[in-house]
């Protein structure tokens, strides 16, 4: 008798049948791993955010008073004696640098120039990794456009200056209740709002951001109810020439750089390119809503569908709105 030695093995069939079972398999799984990688990046973010919140904080405790949200026109720093002359600071992440285990840095930013200085965009070049969103844009995609600072990256976490408007003042209703809110400038690039944690500072008289410091015995609609620290961290558009970000260092020049006005909806809207710096959405690439820090230190995470009266009244921080965060 002789024996045939068979060798098994796949049909084509069978080959394509678990091909296909393996790529079902793929589909299915990688959904799941990308809203694990987003979950994650939203937590990092979250945490981002919280380490600022601790900052102000840290700031506070050791100046009382939080940080200047955006420096306008102000003296240097110390300011020689007779001295009257300003020029456009710096914002609020500079100052916090010490409070982020960031001292080496700070030392190398000098207080009596210019933000704009050849010294100081140096250290604009050099952005914390906890300024940066995990799933923003990398801070080589959107520089800053200016001279001097030209290449200089962007944060992702700015500063809440309370509502903002299109006229001064700008009213709000909840319920039968008007509030009245003071914004400097609306119709341009340099409005502002002075109703919110992280605002506008200047040395020079004649408005109401005029040596403005925040303490927390400030803030009458508590701690807890009141918005610190908002992300911006969206991409944008295709097609522009322009974009909104600018460097982390940069004051109010012309438009605030570190800080900005609830004014629009939670990703709605985005640099026009003109008139609206300091209106630019609050927003993120996480979906449906964006990272908040609130004044007590807490971190929440705001939907872009939150009623925008209630949104308007945790930005303020002493106007006595009937509104909590969600």
């Amino acid at each position: 008798m002789t024996s045939h030695n068979r060798r098994s093995g796949f049909t084509l069939i069978e080959l394509l049948v678990v091909i296909a079972i393996i790529a079902i398999l793929i589909g299915l799984l990688l959904p799941a791993v990308q809203k694990v990688r987003e979950a994650a990046a939203r937590a990092k973010c979250s945490n981002n955010l919280k380490q600022l919140a601790l900052a102000c904080h840290g700031y506070h405790d050791a100046n009382n008073a939080l940080p200047r949200g955006v420096e306008e026109d102000v003296y240097p720093q110390p300011n020689p004696a007779g001295n009257t002359t300003t020029f456009k600071g710096t914002s609020w992440l500079v100052y916090v640098l010490p409070y982020m285990e960031q001292g080496a840095l700070f030392k190398n930013y000098d207080l009596t120039q210019t933000y704009a200085s050849t010294v100081n965009a140096l250290v604009g070049m050099t952005p914390p990794s906890t300024y940066l969103c995990p799933s923003g844009p990398p801070p080589s995609q959107y520089t800053d456009p200016n001279a001097t600072v030209t290449g200089n990256p962007t944060t992702h976490y700015y500063g809440c200056m309370g509502p903002g408007g299109a006229s001064n003042p700008t009213t709000m209703t909840i319920g039968s209740t008007t509030f009245s809110y003071t914004v400097g400038n609306p119709a341009s690039n340099g409005a502002w709002s002075a109703h919110g944690m992280l605002s506008q500072f200047r040395n020079t008289s004649g408005s109401v951001s005029t040596n403005r410091l925040v303490r927390f015995t400030d803030v009458l609609d508590g701690t807890s109810n009141t918005l610190m620290i908002g992300e911006i961290s969206v991409y944008m558009p295709g097609g522009l020439t322009y974009h909104q970000y600018r460097t982390w260092i940069r004051g109010n020049n012309g438009g605030a750089g570190a800080a900005k006005c609830v004014t629009n909806p939670i990703n709605s809207t985005v640099y026009n390119g003109s008139n609206n710096f300091n209106d630019i959405s609050f927003g993120s690439n996480h979906p449906q809503g964006a990272n908040f820090a609130i004044a007590d230190g807490s971190t929440r995470f705001l939907f872009q569908t939150i009623d925008m009266n209630v949104y308007k009244g945790i930005s303020s921080m002493k106007s006595f709105e009937t509104v909590t965060v969600p």
